[in-house]
């Protein structure tokens, strides 16, 4: 199995930031959703690396969260280090935890 495409989805509730969710799809079909948390008027800034990052996911396994979270530090954080990126990435990993949860029965809700 392999992610094959990345979705960034804004919601604005009118406090003052987005809210952004990011979806995660399979070629079996299997969806993993994550939220990346954004300060007021960095959402953009946010977007920009969960575009950047999506070169170190598409084609890739999302069981093997791990490598992609070691890549991602060592290829790419090495060279920013501000939170927006740090925000990216744990929407992702969110995300990538979803799908395994989803295909390991495993699943979570919050109520």
């Amino acid at each position: 199995m392999k992610i094959t495409d990345i979705e960034v989805i804004k919601w604005n509730p009118g406090t003052g930031k987005n809210f952004i969710y990011i979806k995660l799809t399979t070629d079996a079909g299997i969806t993993g959703w994550g939220e990346a948390y954004a300060q007021a008027d960095r959402d953009i800034q946010i977007e920009a690396h969960i575009d950047q990052l999506s070169r170190y996911l598409i084609d890739r396994d999302p069981f093997h969260i791990r490598h992609f979270m070691h890549i991602a530090h060592e290829d790419f954080a090495t060279k920013r280090s501000a939170m927006d990126l740090h925000c990216a990435l744990s929407g992702i990993e969110i995300a990538m935890w979803d799908i395994v949860g989803k295909l390991s029965n495993n699943q979570y809700t919050i109520s």
